[in-house]
């Protein structure tokens, strides 16, 4: 039965400035058949592995990255393709499973990354 108490993740299970998988096992892939544009940078459509770099202080990061149909870890670094910085907020409600979602946002959208009391958030356009 569920306490009420929720476990420590960032910061806790998950280390500050260290590459962390998305996910519990495997790596979570992102798949898109359209390019997409985060700020400046832009993602080719293509497959990627998505892993995090959680910050408490600077700036976290998702990272885009072309090691393919790997466990969650250890994470190859140099395989980045790109990463890009995300908004840190707080959560209204704790979260206590790992949720990653996409929204509809201005004509594209943004990723958000809900876990224990935080969510990660970065917006995107899909290049036409």
């Amino acid at each position: 039965p569920n306490s009420g108490k929720i476990r420590k993740i960032w910061g806790g299970l998950v280390p500050w400035d260290k590459a962390w998988r998305l996910g519990s096992d495997e790596a979570t892939v992102l798949l898109t058949q359209k390019a997409l544009k985060f700020g400046d940078t832009v993602i080719p459509a293509g497959a990627y592995t998505l892993y995090f770099v959680p910050s408490e202080k600077g700036a976290s990061q998702l990272a885009f990255s072309s090691d393919l149909g790997k466990w969650g870890i250890p994470v190859d670094e140099s395989a980045d393709v790109a990463r890009v910085a995300v908004q840190k907020e707080p959560l209204s409600e704790a979260v206590n499973q790992l949720t990653i979602s996409v929204a509809k946002e201005n004509g594209g959208g943004v990723i958000h990354i809900d876990w224990e009391n935080t969510r990660f958030s970065v917006p995107f356009t899909v290049n036409k």
